[in-house]
């Protein structure tokens, strides 16, 4: 089992008491000192969650109750976020573990941990060693952020949906959110200059509250509310890239333009105009930052088959100064948008029918209308989720269109559950490509991802459309 990764400021209400600690050096290991009480045994896991990645560090399978466990943590990993994630049984004779898990910093000093899984986020029954700086410090910083933006968030909700805007309580409003919001931000500041030597001050920039335009509509206002999301945020800083939450915080930024959205064809706008906006934000910071905005993007876009938005960032791909993970990627994409438009010809590939006879697919011969391609992996939620949608929906839809599904499994353990999974998908034609991502199959139809679809004219194998859901192919197969 792998942490849930996604915690509130809640979970950084760290409250810490004990014994001494010893500072050492940012490049060397680190040694994480965990004690379990409170529960029979357990297995205990540790984590590293830096930009938002699962990294498996150490496994206990079995520690007993009062033993205490060593883990070196290694100096690439810091400094940064850990999760420690505890397996144990409820009662002596379950079978099904309880789980809890507990979010750490580690920069430069050796921990000591007391943990008791049933109670992890209790200070009296949970706690670290006394001079611990990093948890005891975010720990501080969370309880006063709570308190202060406890009101700002009451005020800046009345003030977003309020009707008046010419009422002396409205303004009276206005007037407080934003003596609040002064205050809150300049602490914000003080606490950045005080603790800037800590790695957890990398997570204070996110609680910089926006200035906002109260002057305009609900709608307005909520756009200047989205304008001003990058209030406080420092893009030259590029170990903010370390912090997990920064992808939640930006999750959270999409979400707002979301809000503005009345109908799928908006949301599909304002998802790239949340981009480019963005982008343009990071571009004059840190070239890092910069070009993580753009991976962040393309993986959104990817995801939901926005070509708009895709074909949009091959502009920072051929800027030097974007330093991009995923350039060869939208390159490619890209190419693939402007080669498969709709009405070209789609790409050929051979296959086995039902009877053993080797095809190929624009020669195929069929009564049905249509035919869809899906390049798919036994082994992907999302494509098991689109795969049984399409499948019952296949079995009153015969007649009008044949699939054509392409596997891009290719491990040891993804092959088997294809073996067993297509054979429960009758009708469909079955192609196990060679190369997986890299297949001649893959490579021709610019695949980055699964699941993805091409639906295809039966008569003329032209490409109709790059459909992303069930809903995008049922608009043509009536």
């Amino acid at each position: 089992m792998k942490p849930n990764i996604f915690y509130s400021s809640v979970v950084f209400l760290l409250i810490v008491s004990g014994i001494s600690v010893f500072s050492v050096s940012a490049n060397s290991d680190l040694k994480l000192n965990l004690k379990l009480n409170g529960v029979t045994k357990s297995k205990i896991s540790i984590y590293s969650i830096a930009e938002s990645k699962n990294n498996l560090i150490k496994e206990f399978p079995v520690v007993q109750n009062g033993e205490s466990i060593l883990a070196d943590i290694p100096a690439k990993y810091l400094p940064g976020e850990f999760v420690v994630l505890f397996e144990y049984p409820e009662k002596a004779n379950s079978t099904k573990p309880k789980t809890a898990e507990r979010m750490i910093i580690m920069n430069n000093q050796d921990i000591e941990f007391f943990a008791n899984p049933n109670y992890i986020n209790n200070p009296d029954s949970s706690f670290f060693n006394k001079g611990e700086t990093e948890n005891t410090t975010l720990a501080a910083f969370a309880l006063q952020s709570m308190k202060n933006m406890e009101m700002l968030d009451l005020l800046q909700n009345f003030l977003l949906k309020y009707d008046n805007q010419e009422s002396d309580f409205y303004q009276t409003g206005i007037k407080e959110f934003n003596t609040r919001r002064l205050e809150h931000n300049n602490w914000i500041d003080n606490q950045l200059k005080e603790n800037k030597e800590l790695f957890c001050s990398n997570m204070f920039y996110f609680y910089y509250v926006p200035d906002v335009d109260w002057s305009g509509n609900a709608y307005q206002r909520q756009q200047s509310l989205i304008d001003n999301y990058f209030t406080g945020m420092d893009f030259n800083n590029k170990d903010i890239l370390r912090v997990s939450y920064l992808k939640s915080w930006m999750d959270n930024y999409v979400n707002k333009y979301v809000e503005l959205a009345t109908n799928q064809n908006m949301i599909t706008d304002l998802f790239v105009q949340a981009g480019q906006k963005a982008i343009e934000k990071a571009k004059p910071g840190d070239p890092e930052f910069y070009g993580w905005m753009v991976d962040y993007f393309f993986n959104g876009y990817e995801s939901m088959n926005i070509q708009s938005g895709i074909t949009m960032l091959e502009q920072y791909t051929k800027d030097p100064n974007c330093k991009t993970y995923k350039r060869k990627e939208i390159e490619k994409r890209v190419t693939g948008i402007q080669t498969l438009t709709e009405g070209t010809v789609a790409p050929d590939f051979t296959f086995t029918d039902a009877t053993g006879k080797t095809l190929n697919f624009l020669s195929y011969k069929t009564t049905a209308k249509y035919k869809l391609v899906i390049f798919w992996s036994a082994d992907c939620e999302h494509c098991e989720a689109l795969v049984n949608k399409l499948y019952q929906w296949h079995q009153d839809n015969k007649n009008k269109i044949d699939i054509f599904a392409l596997s891009l499994d290719e491990s040891d353990t993804e092959i088997p559950k294809w073996e067993i999974r297509h054979k429960q998908l009758t009708g469909w034609n079955h192609i196990l490509t060679k190369g997986g991502i890299n297949s001649p199959e893959a490579e021709s139809y610019f695949i980055l991802s699964t699941p993805t679809m091409f639906l295809v004219d039966s008569k003329t194998n032209k490409i109709i459309s790059s459909p992303v859901d069930l809903e995008g192919i049922t608009e043509f197969v009536k």
